[in-house]
């Protein structure tokens, strides 16, 4: 019995034709520049003074401001809540904080923003209003 390479109809060759190579053009590239808003740079400066905070002190900022009634119930138990100890950053990369300590500097800001664009994606919105009570809660705190 002889065994004959199955060709499709029509094809004369299956070989790969070289493609020279192109840069790599992305669509933010091609996207116009937008210059940010006064309001965006004002939102973005007020998050700096969380970009590098300990946990103890964001606790500490977090009920004042719950005794004061600035911010629910909800927001509170958000920001007073001990961090996971494995985040997923905006890349998809699985971040390791299990050594993350009350006294450690870190980035609230963008924790907060990384996981409301997370929970925007995958639908769930109560979630993703929760951070975004959170994050107005940063830029009214400066």
């Amino acid at each position: 019995m002889e065994i004959f390479p199955i060709q499709p109809v029509g094809v004369a060759s299956l070989r790969v034709k070289e493609i020279t190579p192109q840069s790599d053009v992305r669509l933010a590239d091609l996207a116009p520049k937008v210059k940010p808003s006064k309001e965006t740079e004002v939102f973005e400066e007020a998050l700096s003074v969380f970009a590098s905070m300990t946990p103890r002190r964001l606790r500490e900022i977090a009920s004042e401001s719950f005794q004061r009634e600035q911010i629910d119930a909800d927001t509170y138990r958000e920001l007073s809540t001990e961090l996971p100890l494995q985040i997923v950053d905006r890349n998809g990369n699985i971040m390791d904080l299990s050594t993350l300590t009350d006294d450690s500097q870190f980035d609230y800001a963008e924790y907060y923003r990384t996981q409301q664009s997370l929970a925007e994606m995958i639908g769930d919105m109560d979630m993703a209003d929760s951070y975004a009570k959170v994050l107005d809660f940063f830029a009214k705190t400066t």
